[in-house]
């Protein structure tokens, strides 16, 4: 039986990681951020209804939801 190697996929997850907690601070920061697929600005809503904060651009192609405490 042969082993499979994760190598590949486990960088790219890491790097896909690293470069959205970036682009996070960058918005909280209050810096102008850009979607990656729209090229609209990315804006934070701190705490929606249902108690949900998320960054997300106009169209919602990119949208990040965020852990928040009471």
């Amino acid at each position: 039986m042969s082993k499979l190697d994760f190598s590949v996929v486990n960088k790219e997850t890491s790097q896909s990681f690293h470069k959205q907690k970036a682009m996070i601070k960058k918005v909280l920061a209050g810096k102008t951020v850009s979607c990656d697929t729209c090229l609209q600005p990315l804006f934070l809503v701190p705490k929606n209804k249902d108690g949900q904060a998320y960054i997300q651009c106009k169209k919602a192609c990119t949208h990040i939801e965020l852990e928040v405490e009471n």
